[in-house]
C-alpha cells in the first residue's frame, strides 16, 4: 500500500515538475524495488518501504546536521528538509515520549533488551530508537 502510494505521489511530483520531490521518491522506488528483486523476485511489502525510507531519513539528518554547522552550502539544506517532509509521510505516526514510557512502563521488563525486544514485537515502526533505549534507562534506573 505504502509503495503505490509513493508511486503514485512519484508521479505527481514529476507531473508537477516538483523535482525535490520526485527525486527522492524516483530514488527510494528504486531502492525498494532492488530489495524485493535481491529476495527472489517477491512482492514489495510496507516493511521495505519502511526500511528504505528510515535509511533515506537517516541519511538527509546526518546532512541537514552538516549544514548546521556550516559545511554544506544553505540552499542545499533546504533542499534536505523538503526531502525529510517527504519521507517523514511515508512513516507510520511515531510514539512521543509519553506514548514511550507507558508503553515500557507496560512492557515490566527488567532490561533494556527486553524492553526493546517488547516494542519491536508489539510497536514496530512507531518509535525512534534512539528515544526509546533512553527512556527505557530512565525508567529501569
Amino acid at each position: 500500500m505504502l509503495f503505490e502510494r509513493m508511486q503514485k505521489e512519484s508521479l505527481e511530483a514529476r507531473k508537477a515538475r516538483d523535482a525535490a520531490k520526485a527525486s527522492v521518491l524516483t530514488t527510494a522506488l528504486a531502492q525498494i524495488k532492488a530489495i524485493a528483486i535481491d529476495d527472489g523476485h517477491r512482492a514489495v511489502k510496507d516493511d521495505d518501504v519502511i526500511k528504505i525510507v528510515r535509511q533515506f531519513l537517516k541519511a538527509v539528518e546526518e546532512n541537514l546536521a552538516l549544514a548546521a554547522q556550516g559545511k554544506m552550502d544553505a540552499s542545499r539544506a533546504d533542499q534536505f528538509k523538503i526531502e525529510r517532509d517527504v519521507l517523514l509521510s511515508y512513516l507510520p505516526q511515531q510514539m512521543d515520549a509519553e506514548a514511550l514510557k507507558a508503553a515500557i512502563v507496560k512492557s515490566a521488563a527488567k532490561n533494556i533488551g527486553d524492553v526493546m525486544k517488547y516494542l519491536k514485537t508489539n510497536h514496530d515502526g512507531a518509535y525512534d530508537g534512539k528515544l526509546a533505549s533512553q527512556i527505557a534507562k530512565e525508567v529501569l534506573t
